[in-house]
């Protein structure tokens, strides 16, 4: 399941890049998107803390006048709020769409200061800031709440008044007002129409990146409230603008971007460790899977064909990584035997059996060839000596062949690694081919001394490709290169003195041109090794049989696990 999940999100590859995505993403909120954070938090708010009990120490306990003023003491309380610049860019005045507005329910501004500032500066700017309100200048708009109840910024007892907005030297110009009356040690009431205020709004706040201040507050119950439970709410409101954002710091929500992004970081991650770490095994029961690596090489001929039958058992086994590249025959052997790939977990195919000692062969399946012709050319048959004749030079132009208008002879062929070239001078022409003497395939641009116009190209396909471009184009190749090109006419597939290959009948016609696809390792792979396990696969499993088939090939084993004969005889 941990497989399917991890092959559904498209393989290791993205599902690594999605955990760096993953872990970057709240930076780049921070960094990019939403650049410009405010943060505040409600450090402290709760009641002074003087009250009568603590007042008493034996010398005079029943002073009413001073008793009354330690019970309003005892119904003041204070509130200290951290605000701070969390964002990556400064925060000037015209950011605001809202200022950054404090409100504190019932309870009235009895005093406030700024402290922790990062300088005397910024403290000074910062209580230029302050506008303190009442009622009617209540927090305007949304925000956010850092506690209790939003409050109505009204006197529970309706005394006062609400006041325009006052700075923070007149709120303590009050203050000395009313110690002043106080004077005698007889605390009254405010007089009919004193002002209150509810709320401090920061006007104009300027926090440059990182700058923080501290705002402590002093406030005092209504005169409604003699007895009751001191007053908890405060209440921020304030929005800037475009992308940015303010924001309680308190940890109060348990899913965060952070957190959820961590989070399915961490998931990702943990599934990518278990399926690399225990890959499962086949998800066909009929398929015998082992892990590692195999790097198959060799045959430009029979590679594709192999590559779709890699792909089918890397399907089938998910532990498993195939790689298959086309470097010819000859080549493929070579490295096998002894150069830099003669090592386990290397895999080589070759077009008929190699006269290599030290390796280890099996055979594959036959391969059939066909010797074509551009569509021009007016043939469907030719004899091996005329075929050696032309390859030698002693034929020239079709005409000598077949009478009508002259058509000049163009050989297109394949280098000296092909195992198709060799198996096309081996069995067909019993000599070398001759040298080349043309790029284009249409004249002697190389060597005009030469006795025929002989082109080379390194795979089949592109052989058949220009011959079906090139009037008067002779070469071979490949059953299955050839069988796609035959349906739009543009070459012909000659029969070899009247004799082609039944597939079908799988028995000698002696037809010439065919061979067997072998398969070479080092040396005899385990039983449980992947090379094992992937080349058993490649010659028995009825999938793999069936891939070949449909290419134009003809297995070596039956469907029963008979070995065929025909196959003995290359």
């Amino acid at each position: 399941m941990l497989r399917s999940a991890l092959d559904f999100l498209g393989g290791p590859g993205p599902v690594l890049l999605a955990i760096g995505l993953l872990f970057a993403t709240p930076s780049i909120d921070r960094l990019f998107v939403r650049r410009k954070r405010l943060g505040f938090r409600v450090l402290y708010n709760s009641k002074i803390g003087l009250g009568p009990e603590q007042l008493h120490d034996g010398t005079d306990p029943n002073s009413p006048q001073l008793r009354e003023l330690v019970r309003v003491l005892d119904r003041m309380s204070i509130v200290v709020i951290r605000v701070r610049n969390t964002g990556s860019y400064d925060i000037d005045a015209e950011d605001f769409d809202k200022p950054l507005t404090f409100t504190f329910g019932d309870r009235v501004v009895w005093n406030a200061r700024v402290s922790e500032a990062g300088s005397e500066e910024m403290k000074a700017e910062i209580r230029r800031s302050l506008q303190f309100f009442g009622s009617e200048g209540g927090s305007e708009g949304s925000g956010s709440e850092a506690s209790g109840s939003e409050g109505n910024g009204s006197e529970g007892s309706g005394s006062g008044r609400s006041p325009a907005k006052a700075s923070l030297p007149t709120v303590r110009e009050r203050m000395a007002q009313r110690v002043a009356r106080w004077g005698g040690l007889v605390v009254p009431a405010d007089p009919p129409g004193e002002p209150v205020w509810h709320g401090v709004r920061l006007e104009k706040l300027v926090l440059r990146r990182k700058q923080k201040f501290k705002l402590l507050v002093v406030l005092r119950e209504p005169d409604g409230n003699r007895d009751g439970e001191l007053g908890k709410d405060v209440k921020v409101v304030g929005s800037l603008g475009g992308t940015g954002i303010v924001h309680d710091e308190r940890p109060k929500r348990l899913i965060t971007l952070a957190r959820l992004t961590g989070g399915l970081a961490a998931l990702l991650a943990a599934v990518l460790v278990l399926v690399l770490a225990w890959p499962p095994g086949s998800t066909d029961a009929t398929v015998a899977c082992a892990s590692g690596k195999v790097r198959v090489e060799g045959s430009s001929v029979f590679m594709p064909t192999m590559a779709a039958i890699a792909d089918q058992y890397e399907r089938a086994c998910p532990g498993a990584e195939i790689t298959t590249t086309a470097t010819g025959s000859i080549q493929g052997v070579r490295e096998v035997a002894g150069g830099v790939g003669g090592q386990e977990g290397v895999v080589a195919l070759s077009d008929g059996k190699q006269e290599v000692q030290g390796v280890f062969a099996q055979q594959l399946a036959i391969v059939v060839y066909h010797v074509v012709v551009h569509g021009s050319v007016g043939l469907d048959t030719i004899t091996v000596e005329q075929l050696r004749g032309i390859y030698a030079g002693v034929y020239t132009d079709w005409s000598q062949l077949r009478g009508g208008s002259p058509l000049p002879i163009r050989i297109v062929g394949r280098g000296g690694e092909s195992g198709t070239r060799e198996l096309f001078e081996r069995r067909v022409l019993g000599a070398s081919e001759s040298a080349l003497s043309s790029n284009d395939c249409r004249v002697k641009d190389r060597a005009p001394d030469a006795p025929v116009i002989r082109c080379e190209r390194d795979e089949n396909a592109d052989v058949v490709r220009e011959i079906g471009a090139v009037e008067g184009a002779i070469g071979y190749a490949d059953a299955p290169s050839v069988a796609e090109a035959r349906k739009t006419n543009a070459l012909t597939a000659l029969s070899l003195d009247g004799k082609v290959f039944d597939a079908a009948a799988g028995v000698e016609a002696g037809y010439p041109f065919w061979t067997v696809e072998y398969l070479y390792t080092r040396s005899e792979p385990a039983a449980g090794s992947l090379v094992g396990r992937f080349m058993a696969y490649v010659r028995e499993h009825d999938g793999a049989r069936v891939r070949m088939k449909d290419a134009g090939y003809l297995p070596c084993l039956t469907a029963d696990g008979v070995p065929l004969d025909l196959c003995n005889l290359r």
